[in-house]
Order: C-alpha cells, then sequence, then structure tokens
C-alpha cells in the first residue's frame, strides 16, 4: 500500500484545524461572514467535513435550530458508539492519511464540546451568589502550616480550621479562625488583616501571635509576640482593646459549645473577682526562651497553671483522645508541665504523679477522677 507525501499530510491537517476553529466560532454566534463562506467552502470540498457538518448542524435552513441541542446530541452518540465499540478498527491497516483524519474527526466533538462549553457559560446570566470561600482543616493529633495568598504565615495547630474567601487579597484580608493558630502577617498598611474567632474580632497589621480559640473551652486567648492588634468584642463593638508586644489577653469563650464551660462562664459573670477579661504578660519556657503558648508548634505540650478542663482539651487535642471526667471537681484543679514529644501515657502517669488525679485507658478513651 503507498504512502502519502508530507505535504498532503500537512495539508489535511490544516484543514482540519480550520474547520475546527470556523465551527467554533459559528456555534458561538460570532463568525463573520467571510468566515461563514470559508466554511461552506470547505464542507463542499471534502465530503468527510461534510459528513461532520451535517451532524452538528442537522438542519441549517431551519433558522429555529438549536446548535447547541445539535452538538449535545451528536456528542452523546458519538459517547454511545465509542462504548459500543463501534469505532474499534475493522482493517489491517490505513494509509496515514485517511487514518489522521479518521482520528482528528473522532476528536472534533471533544474539542468543539469544550469550546461551545465556555459560550454557553457566558451566555446564560449569572445568578448573584456569595463569593467562594476555602478552608484548611489540621485534624487531632497533628499540626499543619500554609501561606496565604498575601504571604502571610500560619501555623494550625490540632484540631484548627482557617477559611477565607476566593477574593482575599484582593480588596480585603478576612479570615476566619476556629481552633489555634500562629500568625506572621505579612505588612500591608492599606489592608488590615482581620481575623473572626469565636465572639472577637482581631484586626492587625504587620504582627506575629498566637490565637487559641477553640469552642469547647472556656477562653479566647491572644498572645502578641511582635507588633500591634486590636481585638474588638463582637457584643461590645464600641471599645477596642490594643495589645503592646509580650502581652497576652484572655477573654471569655461566650460562644463555647462545652456545657460545663458556658456554666463556669454564666457564674463567673455574677463573681466579681473573676474578670471577663484577663491582661498579662507573656511567658517563657525559662530552659530555652520558647513563648509558652506558642510551644505547640515546636512539638511541646505545656500547661501553665491551667485548670483541667484546659488540660484535657489540649491532651484530646494532642492525642486524638476521648477524656473522661468522673469526678467534676478536677475542673477547677490547675496543672503545670512542659513535655517535648512525650507519649500519652507518660504525660498521664506524669499528671498522676502530682496526686491531684487518678486515670486509667481503654483503648481510644481515658477515664479520669
Amino acid at each position: 500500500m503507498g504512502s502519502s507525501s508530507p505535504d498532503l499530510v500537512l495539508l489535511v491537517i490544516m484543514q482540519e484545524e480550520r474547520f475546527y476553529y470556523l465551527v467554533s466560532r459559528t456555534l458561538s454566534g460570532s463568525a463573520s461572514e467571510p468566515e461563514k463562506a470559508e466554511l461552506q467552502q470547505l464542507i463542499h470540498e471534502d465530503e468527510q467535513l461534510y459528513t461532520l457538518y451535517i451532524q452538528l448542524f442537522p438542519d441549517k435552513e431551519n433558522e429555529e435550530e438549536d446548535d447547541s441541542e445539535a452538538l449535545q446530541a451528536y456528542t452523546a452518540h458519538f459517547a454511545r458508539m465509542q462504548i459500543a465499540g463501534q469505532f474499534e478498527e475493522h482493517v489491517i491497516e490505513e494509509r496515514p492519511v485517511r487514518r489522521l483524519r479518521r482520528n482528528l474527526l473522532l476528536a472534533a466533538s471533544v474539542l468543539i464540546a469544550c469550546v461551545l462549553g465556555g459560550w454557553l457559560w457566558f451566555a446564560v446570566p449569572a445568578k448573584k451568589s456569595e463569593v467562594a470561600s476555602r478552608e484548611v482543616k489540621t485534624p487531632k493529633g497533628s499540626q499543619s502550616y500554609l501561606t496565604l495568598p498575601d504571604g502571610t504565615e500560619v501555623w494550625l495547630n490540632a484540631n484548627s480550621k482557617i477559611v477565607y474567601n476566593d477574593d482575599f487579597n484582593q480588596s480585603a484580608r478576612n479570615v476566619q479562625l476556629i481552633g489555634e493558630a500562629y500568625f506572621k502577617v505579612a505588612k500591608n498598611q492599606d489592608k488590615p488583616f482581620t481575623i473572626q474567632a469565636g465572639g472577637l474580632k482581631v484586626k492587625v497589621l504587620g504582627t506575629v501571635f498566637n490565637l487559641r480559640s477553640y469552642p469547647d473551652e472556656a477562653n479566647i486567648e491572644t498572645t502578641l509576640v511582635s507588633g500591634s492588634v486590636a481585638i474588638t468584642l463582637d457584643d461590645q463593638p464600641g471599645n477596642t482593646i490594643q495589645l503592646k508586644p509580650g502581652e497576652k489577653l484572655s477573654v471569655h469563650n461566650r460562644v463555647s459549645t462545652s456545657p460545663l464551660a458556658t456554666r463556669r462562664i454564666t457564674d463567673s459573670l455574677d463573681t466579681p473577682e473573676v474578670p471577663i477579661l484577663l491582661l498579662s504578660k507573656i511567658r517563657v519556657d525559662p530552659l530555652d526562651s520558647t513563648l509558652l503558648d506558642a510551644a505547640w508548634k515546636e512539638g511541646k505540650l505545656v500547661f501553665d497553671g491551667e485548670e483541667f478542663g484546659k488540660v484535657a482539651s489540649k491532651l484530646e487535642k494532642w492525642y486524638n483522645i476521648t477524656i473522661v471526667v468522673e469526678n467534676e471537681s478536677l475542673y477547677t484543679t490547675s496543672f503545670t508541665g512542659v513535655f517535648g514529644k512525650k507519649s500519652l501515657v507518660k504525660v498521664l502517669n506524669a499528671l498522676q504523679a502530682t496526686g491531684k488525679l487518678s486515670y486509667r485507658q481503654e483503648n481510644d478513651t481515658v477515664y479520669v477522677h
């Protein structure tokens, strides 16, 4: 069987590409009169191109014909034939030009469908909807790191989530945090960085700080390392609290999902000596000057004079376990300790060694009393 000349093969390719281009222009309604005339010339000169054309435009004389429906019908027919095996090879050998033409024709429906699909998307009026959002989650027992589109670095602690819109950094830099994160905010004087966390909002420019806001904990804690932050409570929008480097602010979590935390918050409102806001100095590990509130980022589990409610919360997230407190008086018992990459059993044994509690473990559940 003879071979075809390279020039003929090139001509076929050029004709096919031009045909696809002109058909896509026609389907989208953007073809000029000269282009329409050129398309008609091509299909009158080439029988196989004409065959494909009439399948795409089965009744071109009828101006009411819906071109998109014609294409969809052809594409569905093509898919059915392909699944049924009707496009399988039934000859031992083909001439190169015929084989090339056949393969290109088979691909035509996919190419034109993509072009038409884009046209249909733009042709249909878009419904007004909210801006899409993105979220990054970190499961219990792990930490993660991410860089936001503005260059801000974020370390997420266990069982935490950060959410931001797709238009982040276009006109504003707003994120929502559930859990704990350490931020190194990229400087941008024109676009303050705002974090919604529980019942408060933190507004910063270029700042390094740690923010802890878990729904099951009694307090939301903001620890400022450098820069400045302005904190506003949702139920007191007229009051703003400015933090300086080295300061930590604890705010009662009014939206806590923990029944015990909610009860304690309610009780504290009637107790003058228990403040709703508590401003203190940040504390560091005397051994290596690590910021205790952000020591989790360095793989350290820290209890800094914390009541067992928070200790239990940290243990559950750090080790992906469930803690059942069998004696509620434990919730007012405080613990202090720094554990670097220790197993759960070693940490529990250390807490038990204080004489303040005892425990038993059954699979992933720890019972404490």
